[in-house]
């Protein structure tokens, strides 16, 4: 917001919105010297206090959403009286709460308004308080949320009664996954508590929707075309890119305590500390173990170098205190860059950031939207991206996929993307019997018992599992009887089962994600973060930023002691790859193949692209077989990653010999008996459910949720089918194949 000089009163165009904002509300913004309202603010204002209906505010990141949904609704809300809360707010993450909390609590000021908040560290006091006492805002994680249902069933009613207005925000994160179907439910049974349900409005807030139909579908699925939308598209800071490229041979594994530096990797790492010397900055990488190692390589180079600069490690297998920590000291203002996931990512307060970046390429262009929003907030300052891309050093003789410098290929690609203005759209889970599986033990037990047509009637028709069958959810429920997660009562209750209360009373219940068991990490009895897997006793390791020695390993408690230590290695923490949208493997097939020139590239990046370009035209990449030697064949596929398993699904089931290569698939066979291969393909009929029977007989259809361990053959099949993609993945085999004229039966 522009700062005031003399002038206390809002200019121009926002003067009608202001007038609807309450007195104790606009006495607040005089205080904070507000001159102006943005346009998307006083639209919001407009829409939220003269109209009705549900409301998506789409806008680029740090451009006042949260001001432009909490103005409007703090006066719509300032004379309600105590005895329900009448706001809730649904965040994504328990630091962007905090953050949250602190600004909404600052524009209640003059309003005598409770602002509450939610997770697992806020104290039982505070929550007490609440419950005692309910009103005004409420500020809440979806699992938390679902620790209300389960553990305060019965303050329900009283909590939300008169709730007028749900917030999610970051909806973006929300759109495509288990957690978003389970925040779905949580909120269609809220409403099943509420007196007056249809006069809750839900506001959406995202920076980074790619299709916004989507979204109101999320947001109201019975009328999603009756959801408002305010798309503010314009982008007022400029943009300043650099994408640098690195080449070196990779160890598979560093066996000693203090492993080798490559030299171009010291390279790279002197970049860094350089592009970041003396200012605020947020590197993201996709692996845990890469914030690690550069995080220290860089703290190495800056002691050398006498550079006075921090810097700090943020990700979510660190503590919640050193994740504090980190975002405290950046929020200090002096130089400081943090290393981290897509944990900074959202919009936490971590103060002014003069450059983002990012090791590697991301995932999705949405994802690279956000993180390059966290830079230029200041008036007048762009937005600046550096990326820095390893590949792998090669010779003609080397695999053709690793002389196509992918990571570099897909890191122009999502820029280019980015520059088109074009965002992954979502797509709504399907077939997710493990959140539902999850739902139903939560509202039995919130109910204390519930009839069949009752839980099909709260959450397959009212709630978000539609598409789940009458048939589908009966069989579900008699196998969770079999499996005592449930027990029927002569009368035709269902209660919980031995199992089912166990799973109840596990601490990872609330999430329906999957939290695997971990090692604590624990000096001196405090708690640093956890690891998937335990190193051996006298290992050392990199961890939060230092360098440890393990003393102890207790294998029963899931503990390792540690102490400081001057060797180190690299960390093993869990987690996997993200899923690539095919338009990203579209745009690497057309940089591959094209002869663009990208004045954002460095001069080691484009002398990789070159090579790649090279390589590319040698190997007539442009064709869609092209023959790897006497018996392998490359499919060239250039989809996305689901689409792209779901193609080895499918030679798989063949029993041909398929590998996933990114942007293509190598069948281990000769040129010629590929396109046979290919031609029966086109010619047999199959679909999800045999593809899925496939899978589970070869073992590839290991369970992808949590509770997909519980499922018989026959749920875990119908599951399945909600990944796979079989008619887009048979579409892509018809445009490889030679014949044009090729037609199968189809799926």
């Amino acid at each position: 917001m522009s700062e005031s000089t003399n002038d206390l009163s809002i200019k121009d165009s926002g003067t009608a919105a202001f007038s609807l904002l309450h007195p104790s509300v606009q006495r607040r913004l005089w205080d904070m010297k507000w001159t102006e309202l943005r346009p998307l603010q006083v639209q919001a204002i407009n829409r939220i206090s003269l109209a009705s209906g549900d409301l998506i505010i789409s806008a680029a990141t740090a451009s006042g959403k949260t001001e432009a949904a909490f103005l409007p609704i703090l006066s719509k809300i300032a004379d309600e009286p105590l005895g329900s809360v009448r706001s809730l707010y649904v965040g994504p993450l328990k630091a962007l709460i905090n953050d949250q909390f602190a600004r909404i609590n600052d524009l209640c000021h003059h309003l005598e308004m409770p602002v509450h908040d939610w997770h697992g560290d806020v104290s039982a006091s505070r929550k007490a308080k609440l419950l005692e006492c309910p009103g005004g805002v409420l500020l809440i994680t979806p699992e938390s949320l679902e620790s209300i249902f389960v553990n305060r069933s019965t303050a329900l009613r009283n909590l939300f009664n008169g709730l007028r207005f749900i917030v999610i925000d970051e909806l973006h994160s929300f759109l495509d996954n288990e957690r978003g179907l389970h925040l779905r439910s949580l909120l269609s049974r809220l409403r099943s508590v509420i007196e007056q349900p249809a006069s809750v409005r839900t506001i959406g807030l995202s920076a980074t929707i790619g299709d916004l139909s989507i979204a109101t579908r999320y947001v109201n699925e019975d009328q999603p075309q009756d959801v408002h939308t305010i798309d503010d598209k314009i982008e007022t800071r400029s943009t300043k890119l650099r994408i640098h490229g690195y080449c070196w041979e990779f160890e598979e594994e560093d066996k000693d305590d203090n492993p080798s530096v490559p030299d171009e990797l010291m390279r790279f790492a002197q970049d860094v500390v350089q592009h970041c010397k003396g200012k605020s900055n947020l590197i993201f990488a996709n692996s845990k173990g890469d914030i690690e190692e550069l995080a220290d390589l860089c703290a190495s180079i800056g002691r050398d170098e006498g550079i006075n600069d921090r810097f700090l490690v943020h990700h979510g297998s660190l503590s919640a205190a050193i994740r504090e920590d980190t975002e405290a000291t950046m929020k200090e203002g002096k130089p400081a860059t943090a290393f981290c996931t897509s944990t900074l990512e959202m919009g936490i307060d971590i103060g002014s950031v003069s450059m983002i970046g990012q090791v590697d390429p991301p995932w999705s262009v949405a994802s690279l939207k956000q993180r390059i929003g966290r830079s230029g907030r200041r008036k007048g300052e762009s937005q600046i991206l550096r990326m820095y891309i390893r590949c792998h050093q090669t010779t003609p003789q080397d695999d053709l996929f690793d002389r196509l410098h992918l990571q570099l290929i897909q890191a122009i690609a999502v820029t280019e993307l980015m520059l088109e203005r074009w965002a992954e759209p979502a797509r709504l889970p399907v077939c997710d019997l493990s959140t539902l599986t999850q739902q139903i033990i939560s509202y039995i037990f919130q109910r204390g018992g519930a009839r069949a047509d009752e839980l099909h009637r709260v959450l397959c028709v009212a709630g978000p599992f539609r598409d789940i069958s009458t048939n589908v959810f009966a069989q579900l429920l008699r196998q969770l009887v079999e499996k005592d997660v449930l027990e029927q009562e002569p009368e035709g209750d269902l209660i919980l089962g031995l199992l089912g209360e166990s799973l109840r009373k596990n601490k990872g219940f609330y999430a329906v994600f999957n939290t695997p068991s971990e090692y604590s990490v624990i000096y001196e009895g405090t708690i640093l973060g956890t690891l998937s897997s335990a190193p051996e006793k006298g290992e050392r390791l990199l961890f939060a930023g230092r360098r440890w020695q393990v003393i102890d390993v207790d294998p029963e408690k899931l503990e390792l002691h540690v102490i400081p230590a001057h060797g180190w290695k690299r960390p093993k923490f869990s987690g996997s790859g993200g899923e690539i949208h095919e338009k990203i493997r579209k745009k690497m097939r057309e940089i591959l193949l094209g002869d663009k020139k990208f004045i954002y590239l460095d001069d080691a990046a484009t002398s990789l692209l070159e090579s790649a370009r090279s390589a590319a035209d040698i190997s007539h990449l442009s064709q869609p077989l092209i023959s790897l030697g006497p018996r392998k064949t490359a499919i060239m596929t250039w989809t996305g990653t689901r689409i792209q398993q779901t193609l080895v699904s499918i030679f798989d089931y063949l029993k041909v010999e398929a590998t996933d290569k990114q942007i293509a698939i190598v069948i281990g066979a000769p040129l010629e008996k590929t396109r046979a291969t290919l031609q029966q393909l086109c010619e047999t009929s199959f679909n999800e459910k045999v593809l899925a029977y496939e899978m589970l007989k070869n073992g590839s259809g290991a369970p992808r949720r949590k509770y997909d361990w519980l499922l018989n053959p026959e749920l875990r099949v119908t599951s399945l089918t909600g990944w796979l993609d079989v008619q887009s993945a048979k579409k892509n085999i018809f445009e490889a194949h030679d014949d044009k004229e090729c037609t199968g039966s189809g799926p």
